[in-house]
């Protein structure tokens, strides 16, 4: 539902920047795995890992690529609500969300309407019986907001330890893919498709701590509205 800015004339469109460079994708028969290529993941697209040939290494690229993307859909749902929220109340794009949060407050203090804030749990509360129709919405979008925070914070511990675990036994994991005993060219698509997941669960590493942080950063704008930092 949307609702029309009600203390400007126009509300500025906020967009996320892509601040993603992809290597250039050679079109050579049989490219490096040292050389650029094309990443088979970004901060804005789902991780897609491929087959190694050994069902255990598999499952644990499934299980990281599956993490990483709930997470991705987090932190990109969190984007989301922020923007709304921004755009609805007439918040410059580069504003906090804290100024924004407190624009809230403002237009609807008749309503006694304040953060709660418990640990990581943050909430809109309001003790009016009847709420309009806006402030319901704005609501729902904060409650959105907290669910997407949690779920960033919640994957990444879980996310950082298995990527941790590839990154730490990579040698072990190669011998076992090289070990397989393929066909010739089975055997050189099942080690390259290796070497490519260990390149992008390194990205995936960077991506997972970035998403982190701005999760952090949505608890701390959150806790300033309730007059406290974490």
């Amino acid at each position: 539902m949307a609702f029309p800015c009600s203390s400007c004339c126009c509300c500025p469109w906020f967009s996320i920047p892509l601040a993603e460079r992809e290597p250039l994708n050679t079109q050579q028969p049989r490219p490096s795995h040292q050389g650029f290529r094309r990443a088979h993941i970004s901060k804005e697209r789902p991780l897609k890992l491929k087959r190694a040939g050994v069902p255990k290494i598999d499952s644990l690229f499934a299980n990281i690529a599956e993490t990483f993307n709930k997470q991705q859909g987090d932190c990109l749902a969190l984007r989301e609500v922020i923007q709304g929220l921004k755009e609805t109340f007439c918040c410059s794009p580069a504003s906090s969300l804290s100024v924004c949060i407190e624009k809230i407050l403002q237009e609807y203090r008749a309503c006694n309407v304040q953060v709660h804030m418990e640990g990581y749990r943050f909430e809109l509360a309001v003790r009016e019986k009847e709420v309009p129709e806006k402030l319901k919405w704005a609501q729902q979008q904060v409650g959105e907001l907290n669910r997407a925070t949690l779920g960033v914070i919640s994957m990444e511990t879980k996310l950082q330890e298995m990527i941790h675990s590839v990154l730490q036994n990579q040698d072990k994991l190669i011998e076992k893919v090289k070990a397989v005993n393929l066909e010739y060219l089975d055997q050189i698509r099942v080690e390259g498709n290796l070497q490519e997941n260990i390149q992008d669960v390194r990205l995936a590493e960077q991506y997972s701590k970035q998403y982190g942080e701005e999760a952090n950063s949505v608890l701390r704008e959150m806790s300033n509205s309730v007059g406290f930092t974490l």
